[in-house]
């Protein structure tokens, strides 16, 4: 014969029934928290009025008149700078007319009467001779002299002429200028001095130009050379 057994249930500890009933009693205190809570509604909300503000019209900007930029000051023009005075052209002299000769009053011939010639009588042809022709003379013959003396002073190695110039030849003006001047020692011209001119300020300036490329012969310094340049009407110069 069988029989039943019934296992009876264990008893639960004591600890987990402490812990189920201070969750319990913790749960329990926040539901009654909950139902007793005053929740504040939140209230209607106000409408918002609005008052729309015209805006002040603004006047509008004055035109700004174009500015006007200052004319600039004209230059100062150069005052112009006077001219030599031009030499009035020296008249050439012209040469006085000879006077013609008077003609000689013309001498009549007087047609004298020929002589009868009486006939004289034939004489002996005589040999003509040859003339003897003469004797070159022996004595030495005399060297010519210079026309004109030598000059002690510093001999010219280079001596240009000066140019005409064209203000001068355009008004077709003759002239004569009078200089005076030294020599150094390596033949150079040195303080050239202008003595006379005809006619002045045309010529000068020339003649300085000419006389700087002048050469003499060195170490024989002079001074107070004197000399003459012409310049004539057909456009040359010579020096005297």
């Amino acid at each position: 014969m069988t029989t039943l057994t019934t296992s009876l249930p264990r008893r639960a500890p004591l600890p987990l029934l402490i812990s189920v009933v201070l969750h319990g009693s913790v749960i329990a205190a926040l539901l009654y928290a909950s139902f007793h809570q005053v929740v504040d509604m939140p209230k209607a909300s106000q409408p918002i009025s609005v008052s729309l503000v015209a805006p002040e019209v603004q006047p509008e900007p004055e035109p700004v008149p174009p500015q006007v930029e200052p004319e600039p000051e004209p230059e100062p023009e150069p005052e112009p700078v006077p001219e030599p005075p031009i030499p009035e052209p020296v008249p050439i002299p012209k040469p006085e007319p000879k006077p013609k000769p008077k003609p000689k009053p013309v001498k009549k011939e007087v047609v004298k009467p020929k002589k009868e010639v009486k006939p004289q009588e034939t004489r002996q042809a005589q040999p003509v001779t040859n003339p003897q022709p003469p004797k070159p003379s022996t004595a030495p013959k005399l060297s010519q002299a210079p026309s004109t003396a030598v000059s002690s002073g510093p001999r010219a190695l280079n001596q240009s002429k000066p140019a005409y110039p064209q203000r001068a030849f355009a008004l077709r003006v003759e002239g004569r200028v009078r200089v005076q001047f030294d020599v150094d020692s390596s033949g150079q011209v040195d303080n050239v001095r202008i003595l006379s001119a005809e006619p002045r300020n045309m010529f000068e300036r020339e003649v300085k130009q000419a006389m700087r490329r002048w050469r003499y012969e060195p170490n024989k310094p002079g001074k107070d050379v004197t000399m003459n340049i012409v310049f004539k009407i057909d456009g040359g110069s010579s020096i005297e």
